[in-house]
Parts: C-alpha cells; sequence; structure tokens
C-alpha cells in the first residue's frame, strides 16, 4: 500500500516535469502566438525540442520565436 508520503512525492516529481515541459516548449507557443512565419515556428519548435536541454539551444529558439 502506498503511504501518504510516497503519494506526494510522486504527485511533487509530476508537477516538476509539468513545469519543465513547459519551459521547454515556451518558445514554440511564443512563435505560434505571434504569427510568426511557419520556416519560423519550426525553426523555433525544433530548437527547443533539441537544443533545449541546453541553455543557449533554448535562448536561441526563444530568441527567434521573439524576434520581430
Amino acid at each position: 500500500m502506498i503511504s501518504a508520503s510516497e503519494l506526494l512525492l510522486v504527485i511533487k516529481y509530476v508537477a516538476v516535469v509539468g513545469i519543465f515541459i513547459c519551459l521547454v516548449l515556451t518558445p514554440a507557443y511564443l512563435a505560434a502566438a505571434n504569427g510568426k512565419a511557419k520556416y519560423d515556428c519550426m525553426r523555433s519548435r525544433v530548437g527547443s525540442w533539441l537544443f533545449g536541454w541546453t541553455f543557449i539551444g533554448w535562448i536561441f529558439a526563444l530568441f527567434v520565436s521573439a524576434k520581430k
């Protein structure tokens, strides 16, 4: 039987993973919300997915999605 503390630990990890996924996909959302061209949306999405685990790759994807 799962105790309350183990259940809270699982919920905490699920919340952290959800927040991390939201942060990684933020550049792709910004590109779609700003009405970027299809190529720029694709470039920021792929950059975010492939290089989002590095801070430099995530900043590049954020730059592509936010530039005017």
